[in-house]
Order: structure tokens, then sequence, then C-alpha cells
């Protein structure tokens, strides 16, 4: 497959850290990344939260080795001259260099901590990530072959990552925090095959010719690649009409899941944060910290036979007596957690089944608070019993139709079974998008915005108890 584009033929790339590991993921990528950088998907709201997790991990680690001077000086494209002042601070003496730049024109790379010790040079590259992952020791293998082969000797290198079993009790310890993996033993062994990597990735480059991969485990291991739309496109019309004729209902199993409710129904959703860095006492590096519920509380079934057409169910349902609504929303910066339990405990009942869509979620987050807070565990665990998990029947495909396109989410079976409710008149849709409202409330000090995000969290997530309300609504009236 030919490519219409602008480029210089045995032309030798530059190759930084990021680029060779995209390559090892996919050359296909790499081209892209190079030749077609305008097809590159948009950047969503909830990756540009993990690119800024690791831009302030990799900030406050480098508290673990205070003094340092920034080579880069935040201004990461003016490659060249972060390297000559790099190399100028090492001459200098410099002991503590963050974002320290190297190249030997043909390869490049900013290790995160540059420090010198007593017998020699080590380096420290920083991950937001709990532990040490497969292609970050390719990552440091790489920065060691460029820094190395740059001319700096190195005694030794390491990966800094978050320690995911550290607690937080008032002030933040950093050495508790952070974990530092010796690396130099795993990636010395590596070294001879990174030139040949690097020769096959240069080759494949200079052609310029598009690279014929076809869509594989590859597009998202060990990253979720940022030209998927782009090579979608090859995709044909046959696989998507064949997906597209695929149904199914088994109505007995279905009977089944709804003999075993019992009444009242509590239809519960929870929506989350996580912090990399853990803000309250009693809290993990990325634990999920519920901040929001919203619980629909139904008495009886008369509701579900209503024989009503779609819009006026909808009134009805919204309007029935014995349909009650309960909500909660958190206050930053305040730990949301205790008034999160006391609110859900003194509104779910002694008896009835509690429904939530994928109930592990659910669970281990009580879980999560009853061990954090042992005065609830005793109440709290009498709660689990009671789960019924409306997401089964679909995961399972006792009852399947074309418009959920395979997926068995909330967000797809809703808009194939209930055609007048939907989230797209909402300003939040999803919940990635509710963590980063509320995370934005930590800042915030306009009271309308305030007000607005705190309004739009509250329909979001009572949307999601609703839905629930309306899907077993429907399976009901038609068992």
């Amino acid at each position: 497959m030919k490519q219409n584009v602008n480029f210089e033929k045995n032309t030798i790339r530059m190759i930084s850290k990021s680029s060779f590991i995209r390559g090892m993921q996919c050359p296909k990528s790499l081209w892209l990344h190079f030749y077609l950088p305008e097809e590159r998907d948009e950047i969503s709201e909830s990756q540009q939260q993990i690119f800024d997790n690791g831009h302030n991990v990799g900030l406050l680690a480098q508290q673990l080795f205070p003094g340092g001077v920034d080579a880069s000086r935040g201004e990461y494209e003016k490659v060249q001259e972060a390297v000559a002042y790099t190399a100028a601070l090492i001459d200098g003496g410099q002991p503590v260099i963050y974002e320290a730049a190297f190249s030997d024109g043909e390869t490049l790379c900013y290790m995160d901590i540059l420090v010198k010790e007593a017998d020699g040079w080590a380096a420290y590259e920083v991950k937001a990530s709990t532990q040490v992952k497969d292609y970050q020791v390719k990552d440091v293998a790489f920065q060691y072959y460029v820094i190395t082969r740059s001319g700096l000797p190195l005694k030794r290198i390491s990966l800094v990552h978050v320690n995911n079993q550290y607690v937080r009790h008032g002030e933040l310890d950093l050495h508790q925090l952070f974990t530092i993996e010796p690396m130099t033993d795993r990636i010395l062994p590596m070294q001879k095959d990174i030139p040949v990597a690097l020769l096959s990735l240069q080759e494949m480059l200079k052609t310029g010719m598009i690279p014929d991969i076809a869509m594989g485990p590859q597009c998202k291991k060990p990253f979720s690649c940022d030209f998927l739309d782009f090579c979608r496109q090859s995709l044909t019309v046959a696989e998507e009409e064949g997906e597209a004729r695929k149904a199914n209902r088994n109505q007995d199993a279905l009977d089944e899941f709804l003999a075993d409710l019992e009444f009242p129904l509590y239809y519960l959703d929870f929506e989350t944060i996580q912090f990399a860095v853990p803000r309250y006492d009693e809290s993990r590096p990325y634990q999920q910290i519920p901040f929001q519920y919203s619980l629909h509380v139904q008495a009886s079934s008369e509701i579900a036979r209503l024989r009503s057409s779609e819009k006026k169910r909808q009134r009805d349902v919204e309007k029935a007596s014995d349909l009650m609504h309960y909500e909660f929303l958190g206050t930053p910066p305040e730990d949301p957690r205790p008034e999160f339990i006391q609110a859900l405990l003194s509104r779910i009942g002694e008896s009835g089944s509690i429904i939530v869509w994928n109930q592990a979620f659910e669970i281990t987050r009580l879980k999560e608070i009853a061990r954090d807070f042992p005065e609830y565990a005793t109440r709290i665990e009498t709660l689990f019993d009671r789960f019924a998990d409306l997401m089964v029947p679909f995961r399972r495909k006792h009852l399947y139709m074309p418009e959920m396109k395979g997926s068995y989410s909330l967000k797809t079976v809703l808009p194939a079974l209930v055609a007048d409710l939907s989230y797209s008149d909402l300003n939040i849709q999803e919940g990635g998008t509710a963590s980063l409202t509320y995370e934005s409330l930590y800042y915030d000090t306009d009271p309308e915005s305030i007000s607005e995000k705190k309004d739009s969290l509250l329909k979001y997530c009572e949307m999601d108890s609703l839905s629930m309300v309306r899907i077993l609504q429907l399976l009901e009236s038609e068992s």
C-alpha cells in the first residue's frame, strides 16, 4: 500500500525513546508517526489525565534527589539545546540533573533523574505505574544504550515506580510512596539487540512505504495506538455487517434472573476518582475513591407491569409514588468516603435486591471502605449477598441485539433497548469525564462554575441508575 506523503528517501530519522517503544509495538504506527502525523487520533480527556499523572509523579520523584537542574528547561522540543546544556552541566560538576538529554545523532532520550554518586553516574527513570512492566524494561534498556553511546559511562540505572502498598498517614512519605528497582543487570544483556532493532526500523522508514500490518493485539498492548481510526478504515463492510446480523433472546435465562430479585429493589451506581499520589489518610496510590452515588428505590413491581407506550412509560416511571431517588456528592477537598458510606447505609434498607451494573466494581469499593473505616465493616458486609448484577444477562447474551455491536456496557445496552432515554443531552456522558469534572472542583473557585459542575455530576449519575430501572422494567414487562 503506497501513500502520497512527503518524505526524503534514505533519510536517517532521529529515534527517540518513545519512538523506539512505538516501533517495537508496531512498525506501522512508527511509520504513521513520522509520515502521517495528522492522522493521529484526538487525545481523550482520560488519556490526557494519564499523561498528566505521569508528569506530576515525575516532578514529585525529583524530591528524592533534591537540588537538581532541569536540562530541558521545560522546552522538550528544543532537543539540541537540551543536549548541549546537559553536557555543560555535567562538565561543570552539577551533581543532580533532571530531564538530562542525550543524543548520538540517530537516537535521543531524556533521562528523568541523573545523579553523580560516589562511584560514578547513576540514572533513574520514573514511572507512574505500580510495578515494572515489560515495555518499561525495553524503555530503560534503550536509555542506557543512548546515554553510554553518547559518551557518559553509567555505573547503574534504576526504575522508580509508585508503591501501591503505601497507605498515607499524615504528610507524604516519599521514600514509602516510591520504590526504586535496580535495572542494570536486566538491561545489559539487551544492549546487543538494540542496534539491530534500530537498523530494522530505520530501513523500514527509509523506504517511505507503509508496512502492511493487519490490526491485532499490538493495537492495544502495551498501549492503545493513537492511529486506530486510520487503521480501522481498512475493515471491510462485510465484517461489520456480519456482526450486525447476529441476534439472540434466551427467555428462560432472563426469567430465572428476574425470579431471583427481591423487592424492594435498590438501583445503585457509584462514581469514583483515582489519585496517583494519595490525598487522604487511609488511602493508597490509585485507589478508587467513591465520591458519588445515585440510588433509585422501587418498592414494588407494579411499575414494571405498565403496558403504556415508551414515552408514557417513562413519565409513569419517574412520577410513580413507589420509585424514590436518593443521591450523594462529595465536597472537595474533603475525603468523601465517610459521608458517602453514612448516607448510603441510611438509605439502602435491611432487605431487597441491590441492582448494579458490574457488581465486582461496587462490591470491591465497599470492601475497601470496610477495610479503611472498620467501624462500618459489619454493616457493609451484610450488603454483599443482596447484590444482583444486571450486566450478567447481557454479558452472557441472554438478550442480544445488533445495536449492541458486541458490547454489554450500559452505554450500549440502553440505546438498544430504551429509545427515549439518552445520555446525549448531558454535559457528562461517561465515567472518565465525571472523575475529571469532580477533580476540577478541587481547584475551581468560581461559584457559578462549581454549581454547574455539581449539577452535571448529579444528572449523569442519576442517569446511570435510572437506566437500570428502565432496562429491568422492559425485561419484566416482556417476560
